[in-house]
């Protein structure tokens, strides 16, 4: 910094989240599975997304389906932490309890839950006590796409980072993508570069709980709401989560 010429820098306090994943259905991964259940992994992606951007994590753990303990959880997240991210127990279920469970804890509570977007329309927002939660999917592309589009810029702004820092690049598509008219899709892809130049393949994957098409994608398409998917050949803007790949020149 003194070989600059400065003698001090503005810094900004590493926001600390908290990360909280509900289900019966969940085990942690130092237990084995029953029937029926599965090992928990969102709150291990979420965390690891928070770090890449220097926050640091209060993991809150796993929650039952069981108000007064996904209750309790919450209210020491907001003695503790700067933000909130919630993964499960939002669909409409009759064991979903967690819109209905913030609400009780303070106003405004839930402000939205329901967005047009795919996946992860069950995507819910929320502020208590002056600290906003996001309301997350337990589906783990689902949560990952909540992250991106909801807590990535308000981290960044947290953090003092501008939204436009988001690493944004253009390709060509080499084959072509189908999707749904009515929601927002955000397409997983992998980008590589060849010959100089970027091309961008869409993962085949059904499902917004294909946790392995996130380890072959590195970024998301984003295809608006009045569109049937994408044309082989068309110029398609990529958000990047990922390193781009590079394939041997012909």
């Amino acid at each position: 910094i003194s070989a600059l010429g400065y003698e001090s820098v503005n810094v900004s306090r590493k926001p600390m989240i908290g990360i909280l994943a509900t289900g019966d259905e969940l085990v942690p991964l130092t237990e084995s599975p029953s029937k029926g259940q599965i090992f928990e992994s969102n709150r291990v992606m979420l965390a690891g997304l928070c770090k890449e951007l220097g926050c640091k994590i209060l993991d809150l753990g796993i929650s039952r389906d069981d108000p007064k303990n996904i209750s309790d959880k919450i209210r020491l997240a907001l003695e503790n932490c700067d933000c909130i991210i919630t993964t499960g127990g939002t669909s409409v279920g009759k064991l979903d309890f967690v819109p209905e469970v913030i609400n009780k804890i303070g106003s405004p509570g839930v402000i939205v839950h329901g967005i047009a977007l795919r996946p992860g329309m069950p995507t819910g927002l929320a502020i208590v006590e002056k600290k906003p939660i996001l309301i997350l999917s337990g589906n783990p592309v689902a949560a990952m796409v909540g992250f991106e589009v909801f807590m990535k810029p308000l981290l960044f702004k947290m953090i003092g980072l501008n939204i436009d820092d988001r690493v944004i690049i253009k390709g060509t598509l080499i084959r072509k993508a189908a999707t749904r008219l009515g929601r927002q899709t955000y397409l997983r892809v992998r980008v590589f570069i060849k010959n100089g130049q970027n091309f961008v393949e869409p993962i085949s994957a059904r499902g917004s709980s294909i946790i392995s098409s996130l380890t072959k994608a590195n970024g998301f398409v984003i295809v608006p709401a009045n569109r049937e998917g994408v044309r082989k050949g068309e110029i398609v803007s990529v958000l990047l989560f990922g390193p781009l790949e590079s394939e041997k020149d012909v």
